[in-house]
């Protein structure tokens, strides 16, 4: 999979927490509520644990965190900065998504997570994850699954024409095949539903202001991003980049969708 800097999810963790939707938090809280005994919890993807840092206090119960990532220096970033409470246990497991066991992965979890993850990935990939987590019954908690919208304060031409081709990017193979990118969360809805699920989601839209720490990196991901799927328009993205982060106090919203799937008893 694509790698991304410590310094860059940092920046982003600014967004995410905002962003989260509410209602399915509420949902996951109620989830969690019901359980006598401790969880254990399968993070996908986990990066340097800015969903473990932002999830532990919703759980009173203990719980067993498994972190999962294929970079070793964001998972020991993971594990220094985690939270955890009395009772808590964590490990960090450094391991290729693509190659992995998904089913052994996954056994045991009673909530498998991940934040920004399901974009990257392939269909194939996504329903053998889901077919794992439907043969455990383990529950679901998708985060801030990037879903194609994207709009800034500039000229809205530009800016559509940026969308459409940073959308096609986002569908090469980011290590887990051909990405889902903007299919993603239309993808996770439809295909839990298929399941024995019972489902919960909705929009987790970021909201960004021009000159908020990691929004330069993310406006000049765009612009190249959009330049190598169209390099005949390289001149033409980078002077809307550019027209974008010299507008100080302009606003980007970033559309994204958050999912909680619990299995369904019959």
């Amino acid at each position: 999979m694509s790698g991304f800097s410590d310094a860059w999810l940092r920046a982003r963790a600014n967004w995410d927490g905002p962003a989260r939707n509410r209602t399915v938090e509420d949902a996951l809280r109620v989830w969690a509520g019901g359980h006598a005994d401790r969880l254990v919890i399968v993070d996908l993807g986990a990066g340097n644990g800015n969903n473990q840092r932002h999830l532990a206090p919703l759980f009173s119960l203990p719980v067993d965190w498994l972190l999962v990532d294929n970079d070793p220096a964001l998972l020991a970033a993971a594990d220094s900065r985690a939270v955890l409470k009395d009772g808590d246990r964590l490990a960090c497991r450094t391991t290729d998504l693509g190659s992995e066991d998904l089913e052994k992965l996954i056994a045991g979890a009673d909530l498998v997570t991940a934040s920004a993850l399901f974009d990257l990935v392939s269909m194939p990939w996504l329903d053998r994850m889901l077919d794992a987590l439907e043969k455990h019954s383990s529950a679901l908690l998708a985060v801030l699954t990037y879903d194609g919208r994207m709009e800034a304060d500039v000229n809205g031409g530009e800016t559509g024409m940026v969308r459409r081709l940073f959308n096609r990017h986002q569908q090469g193979d980011k290590g887990l095949g051909p990405a889902l990118g903007p299919e993603a969360a239309s993808a996770l809805s439809a295909r839990l539903r298929d399941r024995s699920y019972d489902l919960f989601e909705g929009d987790s839209d970021w909201s960004i202001s021009v000159g908020d720490p990691g929004a330069d990196e993310l406006v000049s991901g765009w612009v190249s991003a959009a330049s190598e799927i169209a390099p005949e328009l390289a001149s033409e993205i980078s002077s809307w980049g550019a027209k974008l982060l010299d507008a100080r106090g302009s606003h980007i919203r970033v559309g994204h969708r958050d999912h909680f799937a619990i299995p369904r008893i019959n």
